[in-house]
């Protein structure tokens, strides 16, 4: 019998398909590490990785059953309103005698795992936070039959009490990793598979972040006090050389949620392992993710030398108001300046950026959308839809959850999604009509793709006619429509809504050009 790890399906929800930040993308080399760390102990285990194969949850029930198992670890992820399909696979796996211990990993579970127990009993438990050697002994305790008062000494492992009484045990916490030069590079299964998808080759060069921004919970997830911990410059460079030679891979993603540690430090080690991978002659490209205020000249002058092709930069906002909301500690002219560096090195962002925030007002939009057009960042129909009705995301373990949480009735299911409406209800009416058209226009570009066969690949060419067209008319749908609202007192914008000549316009036109 062994151990098995599953992703599960995560199919898209078509109210919430465009609401991707459910989990950060660190997440994805989770799994991976978990691998690493059991065989490095000579655990047998073996990833089934449904979500990769495009298994509907009843094929993965169907092949799940197929097998001995007796550890089963599931890197569960919030998928909206598709989750409660997986606690529908865990079911009807125990009712075809499928016994072994089930625990849960991930970010949801970390910060659900009070709801999910109390409500699953079929769930065994749940691992609490940064999970690699939480699981290892949770798999040693499981494999060498131990009695199950073993859980009990498991840092960063909850359950139900084992006494027949109502109650969830939370153990210690885990420390973090002090060191995560120690962890065995992460597994890679399906290589080619992924390749094929265009899936990009992560690698994730450190944890946590130095940031405190009010909608992210990373550092939370690993612990109350979570510093950001980096691998060092040349044990990186041993994972991309592993992966360079042993897989043939030239373009490497770093998953890291900011690349830059903290300070002039954070810094020197980025430039050295530039400067490794210049001196190496390594013929590669690569992607990073970082904060507007590590955009640096002469640094980025050396990672652009080295391979540096894609930057996704957290702006977040146009409006210091809401930088200072979010806590970012960054100004909009940083968020300027940022941008003209990276495109003094013909290097176009991928933007983090909330347009609407539950405090919104109407003048701090304003300030958004005169923002992202004075930077020419509408520059595409895709691009431009996502940054026009982008809002906010509130999950249990943010900053900004924690201080609504006593609204009870604004609580999704499992306790970890807070729904809200906007302070101000123009803004509810203004962001509720420029998401219908916004999604409007996307299905109508998802239609030409189609028309045009390239719907195969992972990369759209959105400079024909008909792209520019859908451009035009979403920047002068949001111009139009912002302004309707501003010209309205307080407290008329749900009567505003219906009333909007851009709502009626998306509401009875099947295309938009």
């Amino acid at each position: 019998m062994s151990i098995i790890l599953l992703e599960h399906p995560r199919p898209l929800t078509p109210k919430r398909f465009e609401d991707v930040v459910n989990t950060p993308l660190s997440s994805c080399l989770m799994t991976g590490y978990i691998v690493s760390v059991l065989k490095s102990k000579n655990l047998d285990v073996e990833v089934v990785d449904a979500n990769l194969y495009e298994w509907s949850f009843y094929k993965t029930v169907q092949e799940l059953k197929k097998k001995k198992i007796k550890l089963l670890g599931i890197h569960l992820v919030y998928i909206w309103d598709n989750t409660e399909d997986v606690f529908e696979v865990i079911k009807e796996l125990r009712r075809n005698g499928v016994n072994a211990h089930i625990n849960l990993y991930g970010h949801f579970p970390t910060f659900a795992f009070e709801e999910i127990l109390s409500n699953y009993s079929f769930v065994d438990s749940i691992t609490i936070g940064e999970p690699e050697y939480t699981f290892l002994e949770l798999a040693e305790a499981v494999i060498n039959n131990k009695d199950s008062s073993a859980l009990f000494s498991i840092n960063g492992l909850a359950f139900n009490s084992l006494s027949g009484e109502t109650g969830i045990i939370k153990n210690k916490p885990r420390e973090p990793i002090s060191s995560i030069d120690n962890l065995p590079f992460p597994y890679r299964h399906c290589f080619e598979i992924f390749k094929g998808r265009g899936i990009a080759t992560y690698v994730l060069a450190s944890r946590g972040c130095y940031g405190k921004c009010t909608f992210c919970y990373l550092n939370q997830f690993y612990a109350e006090e979570s510093l950001w911990r980096g691998r060092s410059p040349g044990n990186v460079m041993d994972e991309i050389c592993h992966l360079y030679r042993e897989y043939g891979e030239r373009y490497f993603y770093f998953a890291d949620a900011n690349f830059f540690g903290p300070g002039r430090k954070g810094k020197e080690r980025a430039d050295k392992l530039a400067r490794m991978i210049i001196e190496q002659d390594m013929k590669i490209n690569f992607g990073i993710e970082c904060r507007v205020s590590d955009v640096e000249e002469k640094l980025f002058g050396l990672l652009v030398k080295a391979g540096l092709r894609d930057v996704f930069l957290g702006v977040e906002s146009g409006s210091q108001n809401s930088l200072d909301r979010f806590r970012k500690n960054t100004t909009v002219e940083q968020n300027k300046k940022a941008i003209n560096i990276l495109r003094r090195y013909n290097i176009e962002p991928n933007y983090g950026f909330i347009i609407f925030d539950p405090d919104s007002t109407l003048e701090e939009v304003r300030e958004n959308f005169e923002f992202l057009r004075e930077m020419k960042m509408f520059s595409s129909p895709g691009i431009t839809a996502h940054l026009m009705h982008h809002r906010q995301t509130i999950f249990k373990g943010t900053p900004d959850y924690e201080k609504r949480k006593d609204v009870i009735e604004s609580i999704c299911r499992f306790n970890y999604e807070y729904i809200y409406n906007f302070k101000d209800e123009r803004v509810e009416a203004l962001a509720k009509d420029v998401k219908l058209f916004c999604s409007k226009v996307l299905k109508d570009l998802s239609r030409n793709r189609d028309l045009k066969k390239e719907h195969d690949s992972c990369l759209y060419d959105e400079t024909d006619s008909f792209s520019k067209k859908l451009n035009e008319k979403l920047i002068e749908h949001f111009e139009k429509t912002l302004s309707t609202f501003e010209e309205t007192p307080e407290n008329k914008g749900d009567r505003l809504l219906f009333a909007c000549k851009g709502v009626k316009n998306a509401k009875n036109s099947k295309r938009f050009i």
